[in-house]
């Protein structure tokens, strides 16, 4: 390679990503401003729970989660990654993969067991298994979650419930709850989406309060950490994951990061639904 080249070829790595950056706008939520992500890395910072809702398909979802998490990692920060896409019962597979004890291909093995699309999230778990950042297995077990969905909580034997939060309704008077209602009503007749609706609902509220529950059982046991949770949308609003953690008395402080997409765009969200707003 000739000495130009050589010089160049920085420059035009560092252009390269001023144009991806440039194709992200993140606005703050309280007073409409809009900064970069160091600036929001650094407000991220003094958060115990960054919670960055995602639309699952879109890989410049995931590239911008690893560009946070990476972002925190170089401020010398302790982390842990939780994962929506994980059910609590592959706990034992993610540490294998973080404590090197497993192959990449055993890792996807495990993950398509439980989720789609292992590329989409592939270079958040290399990431994650180079630095030896614990991750979380945040879920429901799948089972679980779809008989709610078919026959309501009431449904469960009590073993099922074991390990799961007490009780789970449909709060329809939840913000985040008469959008979803919305949107099941242009995919299901009226006739059908009331009993149909309230298990989906119940559902739903499960994986929230579950995945709650399993943010503050694991912080409890690591102060220290920092959890950066990556979720859907839905999961990741004010009114769903985090509501859930103040209503079982966690005081974690928690960050919502939530990714627009043109089927989620700003409008789609109450006010206070998240703390930052990326448009992609």
């Amino acid at each position: 390679m000739s000495m130009i080249p050589q010089l160049m070829l920085p420059l035009l790595l560092a252009a390269t990503a001023a144009l991806a950056d440039a194709h992200q706008v993140i606005t703050r939520t309280s007073d409409g401003r809009t900064i970069d992500l160091p600036e929001l890395t650094a407000q991220a910072t003094g958060s115990d729970l960054v919670l960055i809702g995602e639309s699952h398909d879109i890989k410049s979802h995931h590239e911008m989660e690893l560009a946070v998490i990476r972002a925190l990692w170089d401020r010398k920060l302790p982390l842990a990654i939780g994962l929506e896409m994980m059910q609590t019962d592959t706990q034992q597979q993610l540490d294998d993969w973080t404590e090197g004890r497993i192959e990449e291909s055993q890792l996807r093995q495990v993950f398509t067991a439980n989720w789609s699309d292992y590329e989409m999230y592939r270079d958040i778990f290399l990431f994650a298994r180079e630095h030896r950042i614990p991750m979380i297995a945040m879920n429901v077990p799948r089972e679980i979650v779809s008989k709610v969905a078919h026959h309501g909580f009431a449904s469960l034997t009590t073993e099922e419930k074991q390990g799961l939060p007490k009780g789970t309704s449909c709060d329809i008077n939840n913000p985040n709850t008469r959008v979803l209602l919305k949107t099941f009503r242009r995919i299901a007749s009226h006739r059908a989406a009331g009993q149909m609706f309230t298990n989906f609902c119940e559902a739903q509220t499960l994986r929230n309060s579950g995945m709650a529950l399993n943010i503050a059982r694991y912080h409890g046991k690591h102060p220290d950490r920092k959890i950066v949770g990556l979720t859907g949308i839905w999961h990741a609003v004010r009114n769903a994951i985090p509501e859930q953690l103040s209503r079982n008395g966690s005081k974690l402080d928690c960050l919502v990061i939530l990714l627009e997409t043109p089927e989620a765009p700003a409008g789609t969200f109450e006010a206070d639904s998240a703390d930052y707003l990326i448009d992609m």
